[in-house]
């Protein structure tokens, strides 16, 4: 039987998403820090808002990534 051939690639543009990622990240550190941080602090948490942070700092990165390849 032969082998039809691969589809196109589709043609999307990637920076909605990744906003949509950072904007969840702001999201989750601000809930954290203003309701929960009394809870990471006693139970030695605290590292969950620097994930927030550098999950950030990732996102921006990568919204710089996909910004520079769709030019």
């Amino acid at each position: 039987m032969a082998r039809r051939p691969d589809p196109e690639p589709y043609e999307v543009d990637e920076r909605p998403f990744v906003a949509a990622g950072i904007v969840a990240w702001i999201v989750a550190f601000v809930v954290l820090a203003v309701f929960f941080r009394d809870d990471l602090r006693r139970h030695h948490a605290e590292f969950w808002l620097w994930s927030c942070g550098i999950g950030v700092v990732l996102g921006l990165y990568g919204l710089r990534f996909v910004s520079r390849r769709r030019k």
